[in-house]
């Protein structure tokens, strides 16, 4: 029984040494990120910063700060901390501290040949290749390879309403691309990001487009330095980052 409680204290010790540890690096991860003098508590550091990342988990960043201030404060008992984190509180303070200093970016994950098609080829082959390859939209190219406009399933859908003749028929035969962008809604409606962009930031471009435009952004662009005359690496949309942020 000893030997357990002893175990048991070795662990626990083990996650305030942990914790502090987390604590200590992300606080002067911090400090470089934002350029703050020593005075500068953690909490304001965490309010101050401009991480998209750190601001997505602000609330739990200051109750981490907290706890810290807990375990470093106050006096002990019996030679142990009162406010001795648990393994779950250590895991996640490490999965954020992670996330922050070391964020998943949008190459490799979003990397793919994008479906493109040229404003003079038909649009058979273009529905029959985004049915096949479950596409929602798909971009427009210049003969040089740069991106013109992007075609959704909404300019698809406005394009054929406005060619139902009188027999309620639609023919698409020797149709080409060219005649469906005036019926996209909303012009350049997308971004381009470099290869390097964190997942977090692309969402976050995507929120800010929602609260200045009061509309979804149809896409991000992925080029290797986020310039349009660059080779596209592969496109992305809201609701693919929607269960990884």
């Amino acid at each position: 029984m000893n030997n357990m409680n002893n175990m048991n204290n070795m662990n626990n010790m083990n996650n305030s040494e942990g914790f502090l540890e987390t604590y200590n690096n992300l606080d002067q991860y911090l400090k470089k990120e934002i350029r703050a003098d020593d005075y500068v508590s953690y909490a304001n550091k965490v309010r101050s910063s401009k991480n998209t990342v750190v601001n997505k988990f602000k609330d739990e960043l200051l109750s981490f700060g907290n706890l810290r201030n807990a375990i470093v404060h106050n006096p002990k008992v019996d030679n142990k901390v009162i406010a001795e984190p648990h393994d779950s509180t250590v895991e996640r303070f490490n999965k954020i501290y992670e996330m922050i200093t070391n964020p998943k970016k949008v190459i490799p994950t979003f990397q793919f040949d994008v479906l493109g098609a040229h404003e003079d080829d038909y649009i058979n082959n273009i529905l029959k290749e985004m049915k096949q390859k479950s596409f929602s939209q798909f971009p427009v190219l210049g003969s040089n390879g740069t991106i013109i406009e992007l075609i959704n399933n909404n300019t698809i859908s406005r394009w054929l309403a406005s060619k139902i003749d009188e027999n309620g028929e639609i023919i698409i035969d020797g149709v080409t691309v060219e005649k469906l962008i005036p019926e996209i809604e909303f012009k350049r409606n997308y971004k381009f990001i470099s290869r390097e962009t964190s997942i977090y930031k692309a969402y976050d471009l995507f929120l800010k487009h929602i609260n200045e435009e009061g509309r979804n952004l149809d896409a991000l662009f992925i080029t290797h330095n986020g310039r349009e005359t660059e080779k596209l690496l592969g496109l992305i949309t809201i609701s693919d980052l929607a269960l990884l942020t």
